[in-house]
């Protein structure tokens, strides 16, 4: 914990809110019924496209959305601040290496167990790297 609370003070806090809400514009395209894998997804977890449209306790789930995406930001700042990543190609690889490891592992595991389709794991896992990555690219770019 102590590199969080000797890096924090030394972070872009405006980088960090623009990389905390980054993965909202690439979940609606990578989620969307017209763009993107909406259909495949909802069918894999069985949900209609009248289940999604509703808004029904919607503002809870991106109140907490927020919440997570800042502190995830927070700290993949900090860890890239503390290992001295920045730059376009080192940040990206090293948001690959935590978006495949941690958020594609925990996919990985949970989906194993609860039995869920591969091609839902995959999916699900895509949208994390390339959320994660491009958190770390701006991250790592407007140090």
């Amino acid at each position: 914990m102590e590199f969080l609370f000797n890096t924090v003070d030394q972070l872009n806090w405006w980088a960090v809110l623009i990389a905390a809400f980054v993965p909202f514009p690439i979940g609606f395209l990578w989620y969307s019924f017209d763009y993107g894998y909406g259909k495949r997804w909802a069918k894999m977890v069985g949900l209609k496209k009248s289940d999604i449209e509703k808004s029904d306790g919607m503002a809870m789930t991106f109140t907490v959305l927020a919440i997570i995406a800042v502190a995830t930001a927070v700290v993949l700042a900090s860890l890239m601040q503390a290992t001295g990543t920045m730059g376009l190609v080192d940040s990206a690889f090293f948001g690959i290496i935590i978006g495949v490891v941690l958020r594609g592992g925990a996919h990985f595991i949970h989906n194993g167990f609860a039995r869920r389709p591969a091609e839902l794991t995959m999916l699900d896992v895509s949208h994390d790297v390339v959320s994660i990555t491009a958190m770390t690219v701006i991250l790592g770019v407007l140090v």
